[in-house]
């Protein structure tokens, strides 16, 4: 996430002509900023009013030009409008975002009518969700203006016009920022994207996108313990010397501790990034809103039992023909000869070069495999093999998730299925260990691809297909859990990247960030994408005949296997042969 902070412009010559020394007489004194406070934007634009005699076209071109100055009051926009839209018009209602001027076209079909068109690449709704959109997306709002006073205003726009902003003013003027829910199974913060636009109150905008509840693609895997229809008590949360000073209106807030410090720490995680705010302080109408330890102010999301949950240490595993071998992280992208010595693989299994797809679970202590004619799932504990099962036809890769569940998808009798097999039981109790299909109402007439469960294993990442192979799509979808662990069905979905026009595989590598393999058109070479729940996508480095993806450290340590079964490291912008294995696996990925 980009984070800005104020820029001090150091020495007096700038933007001066005249010696230093002392105050400009030249023009009136301002007012600089509050004590304490912070500047959001290093970077400030100023935009003109609207010029008297501007014609209709130019009232329009004007008004869409000035929402993205940096006054937070959109006073220069709103010298625009006629009296009627500037008590309606809410610039945050919706952004579209083009990609410069030269996306946007104006047309007057008489003379009190403008419509405005933008080849847009991607829309942020009023709760901040951002869509990017697909290629050759075309929008186009109309304008009515009318004469006030002898000069042109916008007398009537569409309910729904927010702003439009170009890529650059989007960068400028908005960032991405976490909204933090609880997960459903433990105590696990699990993140949401929101484009917030900076400046003063940004604080604020946090909080309230708080209380707007747990968003539909979530629903059933998270939860939040603000209860329903909470709102602020005041129009704005203060800032005060670094605390944050959160009031909330009267709701049904029982006296349930867990219940107190799920709500602190989701205010205190989410707030806490606006510049300047290092905790938060809780009212209720007023008065201190106490968590269990007696605080109402809270800094430290471990005092309220949300310390990061540690996993197992365990090494990513390397195939060398048969011979699975662990292979320290820090050796990974190492040659043979580089590397430390390699340790006992003594307690993996032997795998036939009839099995493929491996994958290897949260502890290290299990393996999964899937037959070369997809229609076989094998899994070894140790150098046993367990168990030999056939659930479809046409499966995936399996994944592990951090609850001990084995992933795998593939067709049933059904159409496209999702199994889940319950790893921790004894794979001889068929009643326990035999996989169980997830509901899954929108993979209708698809065919999954690819599968890969988020770090806190409460979301799901899928690529699926068209039963002919056409129309990718990458979605996000939340695990919704029976009381045992185990998965029952999954939320509906948030689609991301349309863009792509392929998609092989993907994995997370971080909790709000996937990298998936896949292309924007057949011409280029496949290559990994990195694609935010919310945001525009970004490329790396392409890899000619890419296959799967894993990584061993985020986006810097992601590993390729290619159709010629060699396994590459990201160095930089190029890829590096890790040794001379076929496949890499990492641990519940």
């Amino acid at each position: 996430m980009r984070r800005r902070y104020a820029a001090i412009l150091a020495g007096c010559a700038v933007f001066a002509v005249g010696a230093c020394g002392g105050l400009s007489t030249s023009s009136a004194i301002q007012p600089g900023l509050e004590v304490g406070s912070v500047q959001d934007n290093a970077v400030r634009v100023e935009v003109n009013p609207v010029a008297p005699g501007s014609s209709p076209q130019q009232v329009v071109q004007g008004f869409i030009r000035a929402a993205a100055a940096s006054d937070d009051g959109y006073q220069a926009a709103r010298s625009f409008l006629g009296a009627g839209p500037q008590g309606t018009w809410r610039p945050d209602s919706s952004v579209v975002v083009f990609g410069s001027e030269s996306d946007l076209t104006y047309k007057s079909s008489s003379a009190n009518t403008v419509t405005a068109v933008a080849n847009a690449v991607a829309r942020i709704d009023g709760s901040g969700r951002y869509e990017e959109l697909p290629p050759a997306t075309r929008v186009q709002v109309t304008f009515g203006l009318a004469r006030t006073g002898g000069e042109w205003r916008i007398s009537a726009m569409p309910d729904s016009f927010g702003t439009w902003l170009s890529q650059a003013d989007l960068d400028r003027l908005y960032d991405p920022f976490r909204i933090y829910y609880v997960s459903a199974g433990d105590h696990r913060l699990v993140p949401d994207i929101r484009w917030l636009p900076l400046g003063t109150g940004l604080a604020t905008r946090l909080a309230r996108s708080l209380l707007t509840g747990v968003p539909p693609y979530l629903r059933g895997a998270v939860r939040t313990d603000i209860p329903s229809g909470t709102q602020l008590a005041v129009d704005a949360v203060t800032i005060d010397a670094g605390t944050a000073k959160v009031d909330l209106a009267a709701t049904p807030l029982g006296n349930d501790p867990g219940q107190r410090q799920n709500l602190g720490a989701q205010f205190l995680a989410t707030v806490t990034q606006a510049p300047g705010v290092e905790r938060v302080a809780l009212r209720l109408e007023g008065a201190a809103l106490q968590m269990p330890n007696g605080a109402s102010t809270v800094d430290s999301l471990s005092v309220l039992g949300f310390a990061t949950p540690s996993d197992p240490v365990v090494k990513p595993v390397l195939r060398v023909g048969t011979t699975l071998v662990p292979v320290d992280p820090n050796d990974v992208g190492d040659t043979v000869q580089q590397r430390t010595p390699l340790p006992n693989s003594s307690t993996l299994p032997t795998v036939q070069p009839g099995w493929a797809y491996l994958a290897l679970s949260r502890n290290g202590q299990e393996v999964a495999a899937v037959g070369g004619d997809r229609a076989q799932l094998a899994r070894w504990r140790g150098t046993t093999q367990v168990q030999l099962i056939s659930p479809g036809t046409q499966l995936t890769r399996p994944t592990y998730d951090r609850e001990d569940v084995l992933w795998v998808a593939g067709r049933g009798t059904g159409g496209a299925t999702i199994w889940a097999i319950n790893s921790a039981a004894d794979p001889g109790d068929t009643t326990k260990s035999s996989p169980q299909a997830v509901a899954v109402d929108w993979l209708a007439g698809r065919s999954v691809v690819s599968l890969r469960l988020a770090p806190d294993g409460q979301r799901i990442a899928v690529v699926s297909t068209k039963v002919d192979g056409t129309d990718p799509h990458v979605d996000v979808a939340g695990v919704v859990r029976q009381p045992n662990g185990l998965p029952a069905s999954l939320a509906e979905p948030l689609r991301l990247a349309p863009t792509l026009t392929l998609a092989r595989d993907l994995v997370w590598v971080d909790d709000a960030t996937l990298a998936v393999l896949g292309r924007l058109n057949p011409s280029q070479v496949i290559r990994p994408w990195l694609v935010p729940l919310g945001g525009a996508i970004a490329a790396g480095p392409d890899i000619a005949g890419a296959q799967s993806i894993t990584t061993v450290n985020g986006e810097r340590g992601l590993v390729v296997t290619t159709d010629k079964h060699q396994v590459l490291i990201r160095a930089g912008s190029r890829w590096q042969r890790v040794g001379e294995g076929a496949d890499l696996m990492v641990a519940a990925r």
